[in-house]
């Protein structure tokens, strides 16, 4: 099976990966080591690339934040993909040993093809390409059109965003493919378990007392990163370029931190993005943390409800459940919790909020909250708002785009709808 060019499409339940989804498309989301369509790029590297999304000033965003173009596909043997199935080595191992079984026993070669998960569509692949098709917008009702179809079980479909912490840990340990033969550093102050499921960057720095266990997983240790002494990594764990992980911090297995962080204290079972702060004791726990956060000293989350029920998660007025037993904080960009804050299991907090509370938070958060009881929190300013996202930004040589001010600027007016 050829693949000339890969089409990702924003899935149109983008709400469900609230509050990442504020100002991210899906394909940005990090599961394992990588952002989902970094994932695609790895695994097709010599292939044409795209992205379609009904929401084209995220996609604007997204392609300006990465540098990265949007060329049309090319004519021949060109997948769609959902961009939230998780494109793992055995997914696409079974999606091509399938589809070439498929032209054993049939006589046009260019028929059109759908993959399923639970006959549900996740993929499309098409021998010819007529660029009418996207033209006419017909590409974005795919599901409403009839193709023949293959079924995949190997596919991994993150239907919320909580699905990613739950994929974590295989996700990692698939990534790990792509560090095998690099360096792995010689460090005689390092205690080290399962030497061999271990990768450590030629760049990173481990200092003395430092143990990293990969009885269990393996540990990926990126470029840059700073790793202080007496801390703790237990795989599979994935620690991204230019991260500093604190003095004596326990990093507990299926935890991914993306680039630019500063992770201390206890951490479990938890994806943080990139460019955020956990640098203090407290207790981080089956969570996805997104973008420039900053959790202030001793922050802690509850991940298991006292009688071991189903968690639900509230946004606004609806309520979802979401089938785990373990379920902590999802946070949005740009939104920072003082000392001593306590977070209730299941807890969405939307982007630029400052929180502060004596006791636990509620469990929905909407955007710009300005101290986190009902009763008595005011909305931070959207001018104040905006001027703190530049200058955290700054900080670390980033500027606020255009594109990102406009996200940030509409989830403000939304809060009015």
């Amino acid at each position: 099976m050829k693949t000339n060019s890969i089409v990702l499409i924003e899935p149109k339940v983008h709400l469900n990966f609230y509050p990442f989804s504020v100002l991210h498309t899906v394909f940005e989301l990090r599961c394992g080591v990588f952002r989902l369509f970094e994932k695609i790029v790895n695994l097709f590297p010599n292939s044409n690339i795209s992205f379609l999304s009904e929401r084209p000033e995220h996609l604007n965003c997204f392609l300006e934040k990465f540098n990265l173009k949007n060329p049309l596909p090319n004519k021949n043997n060109v997948l769609f993909l959902l961009a939230n199935v998780l494109p793992t080595t055995c997914f696409f191992k079974e999606l091509e040993e399938k589809y070439d079984e498929f032209l054993k026993n049939i006589e046009n070669k260019k028929n059109i093809v759908c993959f399923t998960r639970n006959n549900l569509p996740i993929a499309y692949f098409f021998p010819e390409l007529d660029y009418n098709f996207i033209n006419n917008n017909s590409i974005n009702n795919l599901e409403t059109l009839s193709f023949p179809n293959i079924e995949i079980n190997a596919a991994k479909i993150l239907d919320y965003i909580w699905d990613a912490i739950e994929y974590n840990g295989s996700a990692i340990e698939d990534d790990f493919q792509y560090f095998r033969a690099d360096y792995l550093k010689q460090n005689k102050n390092t205690t080290f378990l399962n030497r061999e499921n271990i990768f450590i960057s030629e760049t990173a720095d481990i200092m003395p007392g430092t143990v990293l266990d990969a009885s269990n997983g393996v540990i990926i240790i990126d470029d840059n990163v700073k790793i202080m002494p007496n801390s703790v990594i237990i795989g599979p764990c994935f620690i991204g370029k230019n991260s500093t992980i604190k003095v004596a911090a326990k990093i507990y297995e299926k935890t991914s931190i993306g680039e630019f962080c500063k992770v201390g204290g206890e951490v479990e079972n938890s994806i943080i993005q990139s460019y955020s702060n956990k640098q203090h004791d407290g207790f981080l726990g089956h969570s996805f943390i997104s973008e420039w956060v900053n959790l202030g000293a001793d922050t802690n989350t509850s991940d298991l409800k006292n009688n071991y029920g189903e968690i639900k998660i509230n946004i606004g007025k609806d309520s979802i459940k979401t089938g785990r037993m373990f379920l902590g904080l999802l946070c949005g960009d740009h939104t920072k919790s003082a000392i001593n804050t306590s977070f209730t299991t299941g807890t969405a907090a939307g982007i630029c909020s400052i929180l502060f509370h004596s006791g636990f938070l509620p469990s929905y958060i909407p955007s710009f909250t300005w101290g986190g009881n009902a009763e008595n929190s005011v909305l931070h300013q959207i001018e104040r708002a905006v001027e703190l996202a530049k200058v955290v930004m700054a900080r670390r040589n980033r500027l606020l785009s255009k594109g990102e001010e406009l996200l940030i600027r509409n989830e403000f007016e939304g809060l009015s709808d």
